[in-house]
This record gives C-alpha cells, sequence and structure tokens, in this order.
C-alpha cells in the first residue's frame, strides 16, 4: 500500500493492523513512497498496490507504445508527440531530457563476462507453468508466468496465444527468456533481492518496430527499494557482471519521475550496447554509449 506517513498504525490506508516499522524517502515501489513492514517473506504487497494506483495505470497505458530501445529517434519522436497529446509529457519536460546533464558518468567498456547459450526448455501444454529455469544461484524457480504475467509484470502478455502472431514459436520465446534470465536478470537478483521485472515478451506492434519484447529477448526492470540515483550505482554493476546484447540506463522525466533498466539477450550475437536514454531517446545523440546519471534532471 502507499506509505501513510506518521510511524503508527496504518489505519488511513485501511489497515489498522499493519504496524510501519521503518520508513524513508528512500523506500518506493515504483517511485510511490512506501513503508517497510516487518515481513521475513518480504512481501510485495506494496509494490502491486503502488502499480495499480490510478495515476500510474494511467502513465503506462500512455507509455506502452514507446520504448528506448527504438532503432529510429523519428519514431520515438513521433511517440513523444503522442505523449504530449495525451497529457503524459509536455514539451518543455522533452526539451529538458533532451538538455540532460550528468553529474556522474561510466563510459567504459562493457561486461566481457562469457555467455551461457546451453541447453532448452521442456514445453508442455499448459505454457504459463513451463519451467524457464530452476535458479542453484537464487533459489528462485522461474516460471513463464512469473516473468510474463506475475507479479509486479506491468504489461501482461500471453505467450501461449501471441508467439506465433508475433513471427514466432512458443518454444523460442522460451528458450530465449531462459538465457534472459540466466545471463541477466538471475544474476541481478542475487546481487539485488528488490529486483523486478516490469515486462518480458510483449505483443508485435506495441513499441518500437525493432523491439526483442515480442521476441522474449528483452526485459525491463525497476526496484523496489532503489532511490534515483542508485539506479546509476546499479546499472554500473549490471554493465560489469551480466552479459546482454543491448543494455539500456531509461528515465523518463513525467510528473512521477521515473527510472528503470532495459535488457536484452541474443544468442546469435550480443552486441552488449550500453547506452542512457531519457524519454525513450538516447541522450547523448544516436550511437552514443556510455552510462550517465540523469536523476538530478529529473
Amino acid at each position: 500500500m502507499p506509505y501513510v506517513a506518521g510511524g503508527g498504525p496504518q489505519a488511513d490506508a485501511g489497515s489498522p493492523e499493519v504496524l510501519d516499522v521503518f520508513h524513508s524517502g528512500n523506500v518506493r515501489a515504483n517511485f510511490v513512497p512506501i513503508a517497510l513492514w516487518q515481513d521475513p517473506q518480504g512481501t510485495e504487497a506494496a509494490i502491486l498496490s503502488a502499480i495499480s494506483l490510478p495515476s500510474y495505470v494511467k502513465e503506462t497505458v500512455s507509455s506502452e507504445h514507446t520504448e528506448g530501445d527504438a532503432d529510429s529517434p523519428a519514431d520515438v519522436i513521433a511517440e513523444q508527440n503522442k505523449l504530449i497529446a495525451n497529457g503524459t509529457l509536455d514539451a518543455a519536460a522533452i526539451a529538458a531530457g533532451r538538455n540532460a546533464t550528468s553529474s556522474r558518468d561510466d563510459t567504459t567498456g562493457p561486461s566481457n563476462v562469457p555467455a551461457n547459450t546451453a541447453g532448452s526448455v521442456q514445453l508442455s501444454s499448459d505454457v504459463d507453468n513451463i519451467l524457464l529455469y530452476d535458479s542453484p544461484l537464487t533459489g528462485i524457480k522461474y516460471y513463464v508466468k512469473t516473468v510474463t504475467k506475475q507479479p509486479n509484470v506491468i504489461y501482461p502478455y500471453d505467450v501461449a496465444s501471441l508467439a506465433q502472431p508475433n513471427g514466432t514459436t512458443v518454444q523460442a520465446v522460451c528458450d530465449n527468456l531462459r538465457l534472459l534470465i540466466i545471463n541477466s536478470f538471475d544474476k541481478i537478483k542475487k546481487q539485488y533481492p528488490d529486483a523486478f521485472m516490469t515486462c518480458s515478451f510483449r505483443k508485435r506492434g506495441v513499441g518500437s518496430p525493432t523491439s526483442q519484447h515480442p521476441l522474449g529477448m528483452a526485459c525491463d526492470i525497476q526496484f523496489s527499494k532503489a532511490s534515483l540515483p542508485d539506479y546509476f550505482t546499479r546499472a554500473q554493476w549490471v554493465k560489469d557482471n551480466t552479459v546482454y546484447d543491448q543494455f539500456l540506463l531509461e528515465y523518463k522525466n513525467t510528473p512521477r519521475k521515473t527510472a528503470w533498466l532495459h535488457l536484452s539477450f541474443n544468442k546469435a550475437n550480443n552486441r552488449r550496447q550500453v547506452c542512457t536514454f531519457m524519454n525513450d531517446l538516447n541522450v547523448k545523440g544516436p550511437g552514443v554509449t556510455g552510462l550517465y546519471d540523469l536523476s538530478g534532471s529529473l
């Protein structure tokens, strides 16, 4: 639930039995301040509530058609104009994003960690419950539904019904998701247990025409306990310790002020590209690589 200030029972939120045991301006779920509760299982109820807020739903619906992995700046600008028209962004915010400056940067080379491309997923008729990976690193069993529909996925899409319309197969999508988890997400989850996917597999035609999401090759990641400046620091760790095709540190200066990580993995050819985007456009210009802390411009 959203954080109710005061340090006592969360009566104003409808749960007087829940005690606020710790709170901080830097503890957020999708950038909505929350209280941390004494829960040994690490409940994500607060995250689920935060991403269900009407303001967040409005933003995600309007933002679903833009993605920072677009290869064409012209396409991104066209989508930005749509966000201006529906009130999610305004021209001043976009102009500020294009002129964003960084107090910290990291333009060193990308990770040289070797890729793991071995193995394949065992299919079954119940696609949502196909086991993608049983991780010895984190102890997590990743199922198709875990990374495509629940518990915090903002854009839930059905692999069983959409793989073929996307121009691929269930087997290919599952194998791609598995390698993305093994080489990227599971390592991040071990280092930062508060990491969660906000989307992975998506319907083709939503977002960039060159997006890797419809193939199951890409995911977006946020952290429930990270401040905006933390994203730059965590991005540096990801750059140096995981394997990827494209890795983007992304920001959006909407009224909610958002940051996230976009990661893709391509078994056939990993470009190991690292860039920083603001409002879905490479903030340093087309083709410019490197990580930049743009949180001060939000």
